[in-house]
């Protein structure tokens, strides 16, 4: 099985599971990532989501509030070896933008690959008490 400390020594993006946020945190840190806290948990909506991702990844005051200037967004993150989300709370969240979410995040992981950026790895915490799983994202 992989471990988040392997998928970060890997220098891998994408979108995975784990229960050990605090394994990927030391590990993200040994590497020199940037590591960001996505926590949505407190909210369910679109907007909940947007805004804490505007928090969390300081995006800049003209920052859209949509999924647009979100993907677009990310594309801005490029922290050299790599950027570590470690989100929770994805279960809270409505299905639609729990999805919305997920697809944004794979898109930027793959630009790693076809543009050159840096790695970019969301893991997903905390799945196993809200009954869903990484295929509910």
């Amino acid at each position: 099985m992989t471990t988040p400390a392997d998928l970060i020594e890997q220098g891998a993006s994408g979108l995975h599971p784990t229960d050990d946020t605090d394994g990927a945190r030391a590990a993200a840190s040994e590497k020199g990532w940037r590591t960001v806290e996505l926590n949505t948990s407190q909210g369910t909506d679109k907007a909940h989501f947007l805004d804490v991702c505007r928090k969390a990844f300081d995006l800049p005051d003209w920052f859209g509030n949509n999924w647009d200037a979100l993907a677009d967004s990310l594309t801005d993150v490029n922290d050299t070896p790599g950027t570590l989300v470690l989100w929770r709370g994805a279960g809270t969240l409505e299905a639609p933008v729990r999805e919305t979410a997920a697809e944004i995040f794979a898109e930027r992981a793959g630009l790693a690959q076809s543009r050159g950026l840096s790695a970019f790895l969301v893991l997903v915490a905390g799945q196993a008490n809200t009954g869903r799983t990484m295929n509910d994202l």
